[in-house]
């Protein structure tokens, strides 16, 4: 919302050593100024009344007047669709009768309003919010899409550099790509710039473990609170890397059969993974209390604060060190501090997904098995039409694995 306030304009070298007030205007990091025709000593001002001077109520109520005038033609103008987008200097203009400059073409905000209301999940939508604000805090909030062009998409990069990793400023890209491309389809603009730019991505980091690691970590002597924790990454280890929001929201109802069957909450895709003794055991000690497969969301609201509270714990897990602390003064006793040294360092849930993949390769199962496990596309998409995937082949791959991990021979169950 626009704020008003007065100020005394004492620029320029007036012989009275009068200053002139005014009444400035702040709204979206602008301002603008709208003379009062009232002049007074800086003596005579104390920032937002005159004082000492003869007839200075007669002129407060005249600042008064002028000020409640401004402030209720901006509250009228507020109703307006467009005012957020305007800039201080188009509010003056609006409430002192003059010629505002409006915005010609298709505010790239509007576009993002609209594409969004088309069903995107809560998570996607908040993609594009964020994105309208980097949009804003590079360009301000008059970027309509015809402005985008392969120079705009080159400084808004170096702009996304300052703060963001190759392929962190490459989601916002995305997101503006779609916008791009949907104002393509709607007639806004006949080509995306995105045609000539393309979106660079660096190789996402390695996060599988050794089966020698993994194990000492299955292992590793700790507290009740990080074995808790790591329960649950490895019942992910154990159905094939499942995504956590998938396993913490599975309903008691999807498992038939013996098998876990759900939709991924991230791609749509169904899944169907048969569900392996040691995960059962798993699935048994946390059972949900009502409707859901698991407990966590019995006791924790949100999905995200228990995947918070998940990837720290799986990083106390290690050796506790004593460190001393250094000290500037040379008399004072030494402290001490004791710090985890944890066995997989960084470690988060994504890594029993990649390491269940990379245990699978060294194994030598067939990356047509392994695709189909992660729910990955794979093979020639007219083949797929004539060949059904074979699940069994993904259920006796999911058993090596395992059996791996635990030294047993691959293949065997016993």
């Amino acid at each position: 919302m626009a704020v008003t306030r007065f100020y005394l304009d004492m620029r320029g070298k007036a012989k009275d050593g009068r200053g002139s007030i005014l009444i400035t205007i702040f709204h979206n990091h602008s301002t603008a100024t709208i003379p009062t025709g009232i002049r007074v000593l800086p003596s005579e001002w104390n920032g937002s009344r005159i004082t000492k001077l003869s007839g200075a109520n007669a002129l407060n109520a005249q600042l008064a007047k002028r000020k409640s005038e401004i402030d209720k033609a901006i509250a009228l103008l507020a109703l307006d669709e467009d005012f957020e987008r305007m800039r201080a200097s188009d509010i003056k203009a609006e409430v002192t009768g003059g010629k505002p400059k409006r915005v010609q073409g298709h505010p790239i905000a509007d576009i993002i309003k609209e594409y969004t209301a088309h069903g995107l999940k809560e998570e996607t939508v908040t993609i594009y919010k964020v994105t309208l604000k980097k949009i804003e805090l590079f360009a301000g909030p008059y970027v309509r899409v015809e402005d985008i062009n392969l120079k705009w998409l080159a400084a808004f990069e170096a702009f996304l550099a300052k703060t963001q990793t190759k392929n962190g400023r490459s989601i916002y890209l995305r997101a503006l790509r779609a916008i791009c491309n949907y104002s393509r389809n709607i007639g806004i603009v006949d080509e995306s710039p995105f045609k000539h730019y393309p979106i660079k991505l660096e190789e996402t980091k390695k996060r599988s473990v050794p089966v020698e690691l993994l194990r000492t970590y299955y292992y590793y002597p700790t507290n009740k609170y990080n074995a808790y924790y790591r329960d649950y990454f490895f019942l992910m280890f154990f159905l094939i890397g499942i995504n956590i929001k998938d396993l913490l929201t599975a309903k008691k109802s999807q498992v038939i059969d013996g098998r876990l069957e759900y939709y991924r909450a991230k791609t749509g895709k169904k899944y169907s993974i048969k569900i392996e003794p040691e995960a059962q055991a798993l699935l048994d000690k946390y059972v949900g209390k009502n409707e859901y497969l698991v407990e966590a969301l019995d006791h924790c609201v949100h999905y995200k604060s228990f995947l918070h509270e998940l990837n720290n714990a799986l990083r106390q897990i290690g050796e506790e060190k004593e460190v001393e602390i250094p000290s500037d003064d040379l008399f004072e006793p030494l402290k001490h501090q004791k710090l985890i040294e944890p066995i997989i360092p960084g470690i988060t849930t994504y890594y029993s997904r990649h390491t269940w993949a990379t245990l699978a390769y060294e194994l030598g199962i067939q990356m047509d098995t392994i695709s189909q496990a992660l729910g990955h596309s794979f093979g020639h998409r007219t083949t797929l039409i004539y060949v059904k995937p074979d699940q069994g082949k993904v259920d006796a791959a999911n058993r090596k694995v395992i059996d791996f991990l635990f030294e047993k021979i691959p293949g065997e169950n016993g």
